[in-house]
């Protein structure tokens, strides 16, 4: 495997690890089960090993009753049952699921490996004053072949995009120094920015605050926390758009 592969899975191992703390599970929970589907597909896809492969599919498939509405009683682990009992079992998958990882990474390539992932085409602006999150988020796309920039604040935005010319800006909506609103009307107005598909990425959820993203330039308001499956997805949407 790739070091790129490696850090892809490491990342949807963190990734699944975070949303098991946040999803306690044991009622029906579509929105968490399609995060880990998404998660899965990609840490599937990243890993090149059966026993790795098969790890993802378990937890997928312990996901699906963990964030389903069906009576988990009859489901016991000595002491445990019900949904610690799942939440166990998943726990132990994702503890083979980073073992795998750790094995791969200690095995040095015989040859030079061919990346598996080929640069793509497009150019991607976040603008995100959480620095970690910036950074992360960076990373992970950078690793499945996006050249991406990263600017903190609104004018740092506008800056790097008048620069850069992105074909994709994920834009926060609350920022130091403006917001993402303010910015994305700014960004279609300039002639050398107006082609960038504008897509929010925000804590602000309610029926107003997607409603002003439209009228704002937004074609996509995303809710956070975001999967990264979800927003490798809405890239991959966007590459026929960008391109033409």
């Amino acid at each position: 495997m790739s070091p790129r592969d490696l850090d892809r899975a490491q990342a949807v191992y963190a990734a699944l690890v975070t949303l098991l703390i946040q999803e306690h599970g044991g009622t029906s929970n579509p929105a968490a089960l399609s995060r880990v589907d998404a998660l899965c597909a990609v840490g599937e896809e990243a890993i090149d090993d059966i026993s790795g492969r098969v790890a993802i599919r378990g937890i997928k498939s312990l996901a699906a009753l963990l964030y389903s509405a069906a009576s988990l009683d009859d489901i016991e682990i000595g002491s445990l049952r019900g949904v610690p009992a799942i939440r166990l079992q998943i726990a132990n998958e994702l503890g083979a699921f980073r073992g795998r990882i750790e094995m791969l990474e200690a095995r040095k390539p015989s040859r030079p490996e061919i990346p598996a992932i080929e640069p793509k085409s497009m150019r991607v602006l976040v603008v995100e004053d959480n620095r970690d999150s910036a950074e992360s988020l960076k990373r992970l796309l950078a690793l499945c072949g996006y050249e991406v920039t990263i600017a903190e604040t609104a004018m740092e935005g506008f800056e790097a995009a008048t620069r850069e010319q992105p074909d994709v800006v994920l834009c926060d909506i609350g920022l130091p120094d403006s917001d993402g609103y303010c910015l994305a009307e700014a960004l279609q107005k300039n002639p050398v920015t107006s082609a960038a598909r504008l897509i929010a990425v925000t804590a602000y959820s309610k029926d107003e605050d997607k409603e002003r993203s439209k009228k704002a330039g937004f074609l996509l308001h995303l809710v956070k926390p975001v999967s990264p499956g979800t927003i490798l997805k809405v890239l991959e949407e966007s590459k026929p758009a960008a391109a033409g």
